[in-house]
Formats: structure tokens, C-alpha cells, sequence
């Protein structure tokens, strides 16, 4: 006889009769449960609406293998945690309020949640990318702390021409509103679809690259920030399609056109005020400046969760924005950490970190987790940064980078890994599990590129996120 989950506890505060009548009533057909794997990549389940409240109470099967599923759908068994195909956990909706079930614009008949992966008697599940945040999440309110965090996302807007070839969706210029004009119809859509699904965004524009659009979405507190993040990706990817385009979300999709970050803006708040504004040099105070000399020690090791696929190495390079060099400035958007200060204008409220080395590769879970725990770890050691950079690292020469200390980021993964492996944070943010099954991830990424061109790797990634 198999053994029946406990009810997730969530289902005590939701009527899943009545929400499963009110979908109905919008035409939903099915529930698509989601999560991010250790690719970047979301994987989903659907559940008709009928079994809406079964789901909600049991979840539904899933084989444990997707924690090592690489980038190619390829599995390793490398991870000795999970070196054999058996084993299956639960899949369970994360919804504590019915508003938590999103019926997708652009999607007519699907409604969205956001999933958390649990052991099968309901117990948690060393791997689940979602829970490590929600501990991380714990240790700030311990230490008397909330954050707020907010992705910029940057994508590929194309029209697929003969044998796969990407034609442009607008011609620029960069920022311009001729470029806005020819993507006009995917952009106000965008907008539509976007405040339909719940989703608040700050700004769109055409960005820097060609064909390349930007939209900032709000900053929340880091688990909403994270499924927001997931969820304007279906909604990215559905618009296009209306419009008879395909985006591109993959940190470079191709040699030739602009890579794509998706940097992370994140501050601390106390007692509900912005934690990082002070008196001192920039703006800052002791709890900021050991938060950007906690981020600027991890760097190393945080970048590998954060910008971690073989794309994300192809990309890192100078003079891309893509924070190249292991350094921080102030507004300086070819560092790493760039420190977006209070002003006159704009508050003290304003006050945020934003990691350029941040790509649709990372899983957002992870990645606000190991972001905002070495802040943190800098804050309580109450470590100070040396000073900002204010130049673009890349046109200094070696000599002028090695006195000012400015070292770059690992641009293979054979060094990357060494990082990895090197942080003592990374490892206890992720556990000793996830760690591994997420490094047996990017050695097999690794394995598959090594005999393969650039191109062909980045057209393997191009679609995936």
C-alpha cells in the first residue's frame, strides 16, 4: 500500500472548492505547477482543475532525478545522493491565498502556481531550490532584517527567419522610441499581459544590444521577488508568441548579438526602514558597507549560482556590462556590484546593491539566497569595502589592475568550480546536497561543450529559459 502525504498545511487557509469554481468560471482547464531546476530552467506540471484540491493537499509525483537534470535534459548520476533513477517526491503548490493561482494572460485555459518540492511523506526535501531561500529568508528576521529585491530583465526579441536564423524584431537605436515603435505591439501587449498576471513593472525600454528590450519588475520581498521573476518569463514568452515573435532570455543567444543579464538590485530594511542609507562615504551606513564588502568577498564563489551556465561564462567579458571584474562602484555599470546611492531626487530609500553577474541561467531561489546571505555574513562581521571603482576595469592595463587589487572573474568552468567549491557560504546556503547535485549539473554541462563550437553551445541554450 502506498504511503499518503500529510496535507501541505497552506490548504488549511485556502478554499480549494471555491477556487477551483471561480477558475472555472474564468475558463481555466488546468493548473500549472511550477519550478525552477538547477539550470535556470522551468519545469512544470499540469493538473486539471478538477484535481485542484488534491493538489493542493498532496502535490503531485515527481521523479527526485530533476535535481540533476543538466541543460541538455541529459541526467548525471555523478551526485551520489542521487546516483540511481528511483525515488520520486512531491510536487506541491505554494498557495497560501487564493491569489497566489494566477489564471495566465496569454495563456487562455492555464492558471499558474508556484511549486515547493517535498519528500514524499511531506517532510522537506534537501533539494528544493525554494526552501533554501526560505531559510535564508529566516536567518535575515533573526538578525532583525527584511530585504527587498527586484530583477532587470533583458531579452532577445526576434522573428525566426530560414534555418533558425534570428532576425532582429527592431532595428534600434539603442534606447530609442523609433525602436520601441517597431516592437510597439509586443511592448503595449507586454504591459497588459504583465498587470494581468499580478506583475508590477518600474520601466520598458529598448536596450543597448540590438533587438534587445529591458523591463525592471518591482522590487518585493525576495520570495515574491523570485516568483515574479518566474512568471514574467511565461508571460515574456507567451506576448511574443501572440505577436508572431520568440524571445530569447539566454545570457548570449548567439556570438554575434548582445548577451542578456538579468541583474539583481537588493537592499536590507530594519524596523521598515532602508537598512543600507546612512552618513557614511556614498551614502552608506556600517549595516551598507559591510553588506557591499560582504557581496565583493563571496563574489567569487556567488557568481557560480548566480551566472552559472556555460553561456553565462561565454558572456563574461570586459567592456560588455556584464561585470567582468570581481570589483564594486558607485553607478559604475562595468563592476560587478554596482551601488545604486540615495539622492535629493530620488530618497534614501532608494539605496540598493545590483549584481551585474546575474543571468536567466541562475535559479532565482539560489540566487537571492547566496546573494543575500553574504551580505549578510558582512554585515555581522562587520567588514568594510575598500574603495569604489569608478572606471571600467577593462581598459586598465595589468599592471594598473594588479595595484588597485582588481582581480577578474573565471571565465571557464574548471576555475569557476574552484570558486564553488572554495565558499564556505555557498555551501551552507545550499547544503551539502543541493551543492553537489548542482556542481554534477555543471560538469556535465561542461563535458557536453567541451568538444562542441561556441556557437553550438549557445544555439543549444538559446530557447530554454
Amino acid at each position: 500500500m502506498s504511503h499518503t502525504p500529510e496535507p501541505h498545511p497552506a490548504v488549511e487557509t485556502v478554499d480549494a472548492v471555491a477556487l477551483a469554481e471561480r477558475l472555472a468560471v474564468e475558463g481555466v482547464r488546468g493548473l500549472q505547477v511550477g519550478w525552477v531546476d538547477n539550470n535556470g530552467i522551468v519545469r512544470s506540471r499540469v493538473v486539471p482543475t478538477g484535481d485542484l484540491e488534491a493538489a493542493l493537499r498532496r502535490g503531485v509525483g515527481v521523479t527526485a532525478v530533476f535535481a540533476v537534470f543538466d541543460s541538455h535534459d541529459g541526467i548525471t548520476f555523478a551526485h551520489e545522493g542521487l546516483a540511481t533513477p528511483s525515488g520520486d517526491v512531491r510536487l506541491v503548490p505554494a498557495v497560501d491565498a487564493p491569489s497566489d493561482v494566477v489564471a495566465l494572460a496569454g495563456q487562455p485555459g492555464l492558471a499558474w502556481a508556484h511549486g515547493r518540492q517535498v519528500a514524499a511523506d511531506g517532510e522537506p526535501w534537501p533539494y528544493c531550490q525554494r526552501t533554501v531561500l526560505e531559510r535564508t529568508v529566516a536567518r535575515l528576521a533573526d538578525a532583525g532584517f527584511e530585504a527587498r529585491a527586484g530583477f532587470e530583465i533583458e531579452l532577445y526579441l526576434s522573428r525566426e527567419g530560414e534555418e533558425g536564423a534570428l532576425l532582429p524584431a527592431h532595428r534600434g537605436p539603442a534606447y530609442s522610441a523609433n525602436a520601441v515603435r517597431d516592437a510597439e505591439d509586443f511592448v503595449v501587449g507586454l504591459l497588459g499581459d504583465l498587470e494581468a498576471n499580478g506583475l508590477r513593472v518600474g520601466q520598458v525600454h529598448a536596450e543597448y544590444g540590438g533587438a534587445q528590450v529591458e523591463l525592471a519588475l518591482a522590487p518585493l520581498d525576495p520570495l515574491a521577488a523570485a516568483d515574479a521573476q518566474v512568471l514574467a518569463r511565461q508571460t515574456i514568452h507567451a506576448t511574443a508568441r501572440d505577436h508572431g515573435l520568440r524571445a530569447s532570455l539566454a545570457p548570449l543567444p548567439g556570438p554575434d548579438v548582445a548577451g542578456n543579464g538579468w541583474h539583481l538590485h537588493t537592499s536590507l530594511l530594519r524596523e521598515g526602514r532602508n537598512a543600507l542609507t546612512g552618513s557614511g562615504p556614498h551614502g552608506l551606513s556600517d549595516v551598507g558597507r559591510g553588506y557591499v564588502a560582504g557581496l565583493l568577498r563571496e563574489l567569487p564563489g556567488v557568481v557560480a549560482v548566480t551566472a552559472p551556465s556555460t553561456g553565462s561564462l561565454l558572456r563574461r567579458r570586459p567592456h560588455y556590462w556584464a561585470g567582468a571584474y570581481g570589483v564594486w562602484g558607485v553607478e559604475n555599470r562595468e563592476a560587478a556590484l554596482r551601488l545604486v546611492p540615495p539622492s535629493r531626487l530620488l530618497g534614501e530609500e532608494v539605496t540598493n546593491v545590483e549584481l551585474k553577474a546575474c543571468d536567466a541561467s541562475a535559479n532565482p531561489y539560489l540566487a537571492m539566497a547566496v546573494v543575500l546571505a553574504a551580505g549578510l555574513a558582512g554585515v555581522q562581521e562587520g567588514l568594510t569595502p575598500p574603495e569604489p571603482v569608478q572606471v571600467d576595469p577593462g581598459g586598465l592595463t595589468d599592471e594598473e589592475r594588479a595595484a588597485a587589487g582588481v582581480a577578474p572573474l573565471a571565465t571557464t568552468w574548471e576555475e569557476q568550480r574552484r570558486h564553488l567549491l572554495a565558499s564556505e557560504l555557498v555551501r551552507e546556503v545550499l547544503g551539502e546536497d543541493l551543492l553537489g547535485a548542482f556542481v554534477a549539473c555543471r560538469d556535465a554541462d561542461a563535458a557536453w561543450a567541451a568538444d562542441r563550437t561556441d556557437a553550438e553551445v549557445l544555439g543549444s541554450l538559446r530557447w530554454l529559459y
